[in-house]
């Protein structure tokens, strides 16, 4: 019983001090370079979940074993954390290149819960179902390679998705649910064309990586 009370207190004041600072899930849903510093924000806490790698001074990321190797691009927490109603439960990061059809960058969290709910919880953003409740986007967003490096513009393609391939010379980023085999994921994704300047400013906590085609 007091060994239960212990337990209930620890996992409360994590999360008290996960929601002073603004929100990790909230930080990932605008799918920018914020996301890192949320995470240096929260680093102590986060550390009792799961290795927590600093860099640039103020920013954080969670490292997986190996983000282009499918078995091995996740981490599940020692603990999970609560957002609202949704349990999240691990931490996923994956890299792709696909040669002629572009790169593919994924990250963000696992969440027990059903898509739908997530999709719920998350009403502040307008999502799109684009493969009958098994897929959700939302935040789409586009740059051409002749853009600024800082120029994002809103993707008001009618085929947009991780299931798509990118215009040629574009790159394009957007947040989305996704039902997998063995795991529900919130992530973020940025495809196409993906320079290492870009990578940089989009992605600061990959340094140097090597893809698998």
């Amino acid at each position: 019983m007091i060994k239960n009370i212990v337990s209930s207190l620890f996992l409360f004041c994590s999360f008290f001090a996960l929601a002073d600072n603004r929100s990790i899930v909230e930080s990932l849903t605008s799918c920018n370079p914020d996301f890192f510093n949320s995470i240096y924000a929260n680093k102590e806490e986060l550390q009792k979940l799961a290795n927590v790698t600093v860099f640039n001074k103020n920013q954080a990321y969670i490292p997986v074993e190996n983000r282009t190797d499918n078995e091995k691009n996740y981490v599940y927490f020692k603990k999970s954390f609560n957002y609202k109603n949704l349990k999240v439960v691990g931490y996923y990061d994956s890299a792709m290149d696909l040669g002629r059809i572009g790169k593919y960058f994924f990250w963000g969290f696992i969440i027990e819960n059903d898509i739908t709910q997530i999709k719920t919880t998350l009403d502040f953003l307008e999502w799109k179902d684009m493969e009958d409740n098994l897929l959700y986007i939302a935040n789409p967003m586009i740059r051409h390679i002749n853009d600024d490096i800082k120029v994002w513009k809103n993707n008001t393609g009618t085929f947009v998705g991780v299931k798509t391939v990118p215009a040629p010379e574009t790159t394009e980023k957007l947040l989305l649910i996704e039902k997998g085999t063995n795991m529900n994921l919130l992530i973020c994704s940025i495809q196409g064309v993906v320079s290492a300047e870009l990578l940089k400013q989009e992605r600061p906590d990959i340094q140097q990586i090597k893809l698998n085609r």
